[in-house]
């Protein structure tokens, strides 16, 4: 084999540049260079100043602090330049004078959302909470102005190696908080919550270490809070660190951008209610941990560079104060064996069922620069832990219904062993079930790099999937479409007929073999499996509404699988029940060799039929019925009935063509007469094969004569046109020597012109 070393080398520098990075920071110009630098330089500023900060004074030089609520209801159009003249930087309170906060929100903190008292809560509230969120508030406060510094934007050119000094204002201030509104009164709101008690020092995230050396009464969190008005065509986002007081069940979470540089707010607004500095020291205390192991100067790159500054020029900056339902049945000792053996099990007894969810008494977000307010609702949602041991359970249970499928598609496929029975299967009843199950297959294998806890229920899930639909499936679909290769391009009155005209049959030049079926067969999976799944995916994002009715339309059509079976079997028709016994019967006494039951009976097996419509209605049962599903999907039960009902009503379908016959349905007017082998012949047609004068011909397979009916010859009447069979090509067999060739080719023995399947 002859290396085309050129190529080599191509590709080698193509995965060098596409795998590598220029450095840990992502670094990849001197422009990049100053403007990372100069971002160090001012956080590391900041940080000095803020170790100057105590609880009584104020915040001098610190990018979004520099102003107050009354600073710009005073003067709205002030400029937060440091320093401002007149203003008091020697004291700080919890009133709208010091804080960016006015003093209804100060009064509705102190008053509605914060609550003092003696109280359990759970120190750890990973988890992910849903409820509702209203709209307070829209135009009644001030926009805090929060100019934006001038080295975070790109370069104008490439000759530029520094960025510019100073800071600007975004171009549309004071009016800022109209372009980044909320227009809709109630909306529905998710909050993830995660502990961030440890974090590493390197770029890449490893060797994290715990900092937080006071966890048994305050915790660091990372929170993200999305809101969406009902119809969610309107959509925000916060996303945060957060500070959770575990004595109190308080959380302060506030967003950081390039205009809001939020780490330095939590001590003060964490003891807003507090008299003493006791918190406040705590709280700076926790935030110089994490600043000192976090390496944050340092790890700082031109990633979260650029992060901020979007931020800061597309969100409007949030602060939440949240305060948690406490846990009066428990006492701290139990909570506590409840998270040693939620994080660690070892078979304790604990009662996890009657553990409470992670419910939010009360919650306010507050936007300084937008002017908005708003109040949560019901936000609540089950302890992370337990969420994954649902989730494995649930999981557990597809397994085995995963299983189940498997073997009842092996009954299936043992049930159609000949070609002359697979030929009456849809292509299209399992190229369905084939894609569904293909793309569950896929998604679990995505979810399984993405949920660590979850890995091995999730690629046990894919592995199953991948038997089902890659090897069982699959391997059926290329049977059936080998069986049917003789009919591609033949029209479906053809069909129906059953080929009884020889004009109208469309022989392939060249019938493709089993390797190249299965090659076209994988290649037209995969393909439809990834156009599949970036449309799940990117149905994620559309609108409710819209995205409603898709998956609505797309539930329907998968689950109509049996629809194509039905066509099928009026295609290739099929005689009534009684009919069929009657010639089985007869069958099995007049001839040595009688008919297999798979050509006598409905293609599909029953228990096939009921199994897999009930393996493949229970999870669209489980996510429409469940209220408490793990996907958080709307009950609708109407919609349920009506797919039941359409299952239920293609069963129906397929149980009467078992029973009347598969062309029942269609009137007997448009039904053409179906092509039959036990047929007499005409003398000129014989004699064109090859006859001796007594009216025998040899039959192809055997090799032994065989009389015939001829049709124009009264001393041939007396013979018997069951005992041989007439192909569409006028090629004649004994019906047990045709009848076991067609047992595993549907191609005639002589010509291979296609033959029509008994």
């Amino acid at each position: 084999m002859e290396i085309d070393v050129s190529t080599i080398i191509l590709a080698i520098v193509f995965f060098f540049l596409f795998f590598s990075s220029p450095s840990g920071d992502g670094v990849t110009s001197q422009y990049e260079f100053n403007q990372l630098q100069t971002l160090k330089d001012q956080w590391q500023s900041e940080y000095d100043e803020f170790q100057n900060i105590t609880i009584g004074t104020n915040f001098r030089n610190i990018t979004g602090w520099k102003l107050s609520y009354q600073d710009v209801e005073s003067n709205p159009e002030i400029n937060a330049t440091y320093p401002i003249e007149n203003k008091d930087y020697t004291h700080w309170s919890n009133t709208q004078d010091y804080t960016v906060l006015p003093k209804d929100i100060l009064k509705r903190i102190s008053s509605k959302i914060w609550v003092d008292g003696k109280n359990v809560f759970p120190p750890n509230i990973t988890s992910t909470l849903h409820g509702a969120i209203s709209l307070t508030s829209n135009d009644k406060y001030e926009h805090l102005p929060m100019p934006v510094a001038n080295f975070y934007e790109p370069p104008d050119d490439f000759s530029q190696s520094r960025p510019k000094p100073g800071e600007r204002y975004l171009e549309d201030w004071p009016h800022y908080g109209q372009t980044h509104n909320v227009t809709f009164k109630h909306g529905e709101v998710v909050v993830q919550i995660s502990h961030a008690d440890a974090v590493s020092s390197r770029f890449d995230g490893r060797n994290q270490e715990f900092f937080n050396t006071q966890s048994d009464k305050w915790r660091m969190l990372h929170m993200q809070i999305d809101f969406t008005d009902s119809s969610e065509k309107e959509k925000h986002t916060m996303s945060s660190k957060a500070v959770y007081d575990v004595e109190k069940g308080r959380i302060v979470a506030m967003s950081q951008s390039a205009k809001f540089h939020s780490l330095f707010g939590y001590p003060h607004y964490m003891s807003l209610l507090e008299d003493d500095d006791k918190s406040y020291d705590q709280v700076k205390r926790l935030m110089n941990e994490y600043w000192n192991a976090s390496n944050y100067v340092d790890t700082l790159s031109m990633r979260q560079l650029q992060e901020e500054y979007d931020v800061a020029n597309y969100k409007c900056e949030f602060m939440a104060f949240l305060q948690l339902e406490p846990w009066d049945k428990f006492t701290r000792d139990q909570i506590k064996v409840i998270d040693q053996e939620l994080m660690w099990p070892t078979g304790r007894l604990t009662n996890l069922s009657q553990l409470p969810p992670v419910n939010l008494a009360s919650g306010l977000l507050y936007s300084p620069d937008c002017g908005l307010s708003l109040e949560f609702n019901n936000v609540k949602g089950p302890r992370y832990e337990l969420q994954v041991r649902q989730i494995r359970k649930h999981l557990l249970v597809g397994i085995a219904l995963f299983a189940g499928q498997i073997y009842l598609l092996l009954s299936q496929m043992h049930h159609t062993n000949t070609p002359s029975a697979v030929n009456k299967m849809s292509f299209w009843c399992f190229y369905m079930m084939n894609l569904v199950d293909g793309s569950l297959a896929l998604i679990y294998l995505v979810a399984s790099s993405a949920l660590m806890e979850l890995y091995l229920p999730l690629i046990m899930s894919a592995f199953a999937c991948l038997i089902l639909a890659m090897i069982f499936e699959t391997r059926y679909l290329v049977s059936i479409y080998a069986s049917q290769v003789n009919e591609r391009n033949v029209g479906i009155l053809t069909l129906i007929r059953g080929n009884r005209n020889t004009e109208e049959i469309t022989v392939p030049t060249t019938i493709p073999d089993e390797a190249a079926i299965s090659s076209s067969i994988y290649g037209r999976f995969f393909f439809t499996l990834m156009a599949s799944t970036f449309l799940i995916l990117s149905a994620l994002t559309w609108p409710r509404n819209v995205r409603t009715m898709f998956e609505y339309t797309c539930v329907i059509l998968l689950n109509s699988y049996w629809l194509p079976q039905i066509i099928r079997n009026a295609i290739k028709g099929g005689e009534p029940r009684r009919q069929r016994n009657r010639h089985t019967e007869t069958n099995q006494t007049n001839q040595a060799n009688p008919t297999p039951q798979a050509q006598t009976s409905m293609p599909l097996l029953w228990r096939f039929v009921l199994g897999t419509s009930f393996i493949r209605i229970t999870p669209v049962l489980y996510v429409f019925t469940y209220s408490s599903n793990v996907f958080r999907h709307h009950t609708d039960v109407r919609f349920v009935v009506i797919l039941f009902l359409w299952v239920l009503f293609q069963i129906a379908v397929l149980y009467s063509q078992d029973i009347l016959g598969a062309r029942w349905f269609l009137p007997k007017s448009t039904i053409p007469e179906g092509y039959s082998y036990h047929k007499g012949m005409v003398s000129q047609d014989l004699l064109e094969h090859g006859c001796t004068e007594d009216y025998t011909v040899e039959c192809a397979i055997c090799m032994n004569n065989l009389p015939v009916y001829v049709d124009d010859i009264p001393e041939t009447h007396n013979v018997d046109t069951a005992t041989y069979m007439v192909t569409p090509c006028d090629h004649v067999f004994h019906t047990r020597c045709l009848e076991s060739w067609m047992n595993y080719k549907l191609q005639c023995p002589v010509c291979r012109a296609p033959l029509p399947p008994l």
